[in-house]
């Protein structure tokens, strides 16, 4: 049973370790959703355009990351 709290703590650590990565990934993964269980996208693009939300995510957390390392 202390494998799975340890798996539950380091799952919890990992996501509030970045509170601004985990953010933006679900506000776009709940965009995406609700556009698309109101039909307004199909699901083959409701697929790439969460794609390129997640990528955008990414590209914006390395970038701030780099900063902040470059400033050290």
């Amino acid at each position: 049973m202390t494998i799975f709290w340890d798996v539950l703590k380091e799952l919890f650590k990992m996501f509030v370790a970045d509170f601004r990565l985990t953010l933006a990934t679900l506000s776009g993964v709940l965009i995406v959703g609700l556009l698309l269980r109101g039909d307004l996208i199909s699901p083959g693009i409701a697929s790439a355009l969460l794609l390129v939300v997640c990528l955008i995510v990414l590209f914006e957390a390395v970038l701030r990351e780099a900063r902040l390392r470059r400033k050290k």
